[in-house]
């Protein structure tokens, strides 16, 4: 390759072609669309003690996250194993009354866990809910007033 800054430019082949004489061949390259699956959970707000506003009893608190894990798991139960996925959640409202994501932050913890936990209740659809295995996008809320109220959670596979 010689020294100097290559414009290239498409000949009728379709291979690019420098002044200098050097040609490359043109590559097209196809990506699958990538694959995500939904379900939803059907909760009004997050269960009691999953909400950062919420200073439940711990036993509360398990219970409900058991509940979700659960919930998670059989909702989750036709989706093949992964080694990366992207999570989002949204939370459907028929409501405009204020809404904080920041205060969702129990609730989603527990739902990355019945996704992709390395112990406990969970689907186990990646190998564990750490970085490296899931991207966690957080909730975004939508207004919905024909409704229902729920949390609509997304799975998409990461290559």
């Amino acid at each position: 390759m010689t020294d100097h800054e290559h414009d290239y430019w498409r000949t009728p082949s379709g291979a690019l072609e420098c002044a200098c004489g050097e040609s490359r061949r043109a590559v097209t390259v196809v990506r699958e669309p990538a694959r995500s699956w939904s379900f939803p959970l059907h909760f009004v707000r997050p269960p009691r003690g999953l909400s950062a506003n919420d200073r439940p009893h711990w036993a509360t608190k398990h219970e409900s996250t058991q509940q979700v894990r659960l919930m998670v798991m059989s909702a989750a139960q036709n989706i093949p194993q992964l080694e990366r996925c992207r999570v989002d959640v949204e939370w459907v409202v028929i409501t405009r009354h204020r809404r904080d994501t920041d205060n969702l932050a129990p609730f989603m913890k527990a739902i990355y866990d019945g996704i992709g936990a390395d112990k406990g209740i969970s689907a186990h659809i990646v190998p564990d809910d750490d970085p490296e295995h899931m991207e966690k996008r957080g909730a975004t809320i939508r207004y919905d007033k024909a409704g229902p109220a729920l949390f609509n959670v997304t799975i998409t596979e990461l290559t």
